[in-house]
């Protein structure tokens, strides 16, 4: 019995482990921010907790700067291409930023209007299976005593 639950306890480690971290490109241009390139549809990225966004500015004069009372606290400057900015999400949830030059922000819980972006981040895949692991490991410990 004993070997058993160490078999699932390890198995069940294995499958715990999280997916790296990946990376997402949002384009900055005219007065739009989207994974998608200019002329396509505006797609706003959902991504995993602890992926980063690298925002690259493909035209114009813009900043990247999340609104105020944000849970994500970041501010790429007021920038001209060629540039580029990187993020590393750490909470859940929807991000709202702004280009300070072509939005604003009435920091007052009211939307920004303007040039306005979102960043969704859900938990990453297997997020909960180390608590799930945890559990099984002191379930095999009591079934030894």
């Amino acid at each position: 019995m004993r070997s058993l639950a160490a078999s699932a306890l390890l198995s069940s480690l294995a499958i715990a482990t999280p997916a790296p971290a990946a990376t997402v490109t949002v384009h900055v241009y005219d007065f739009d921010f989207s994974q998608n390139l200019v002329g396509q549809p505006i797609v706003h990225p959902t991504i995993n907790l602890g992926d980063s966004i690298h925002w690259v500015w493909d035209s114009g004069f813009h900043s990247v700067t999340s609104i105020s009372g944000s849970t994500e606290v970041f501010d790429s400057g007021n920038r001209l291409p060629p540039f580029t900015f990187d993020y590393t999400f750490t909470r859940l949830g929807v991000h709202t930023y702004y280009c300070r030059l072509h939005g604003f922000d009435p920091a007052d819980g009211t939307p920004p209007i303007g040039m306005v972006g979102t960043v969704t981040v859900v938990p990453s895949p297997g997020a909960a299976l180390p608590v799930a692991a945890a559990s099984l490991f002191a379930l095999a410990r009591r079934r030894r005593r």
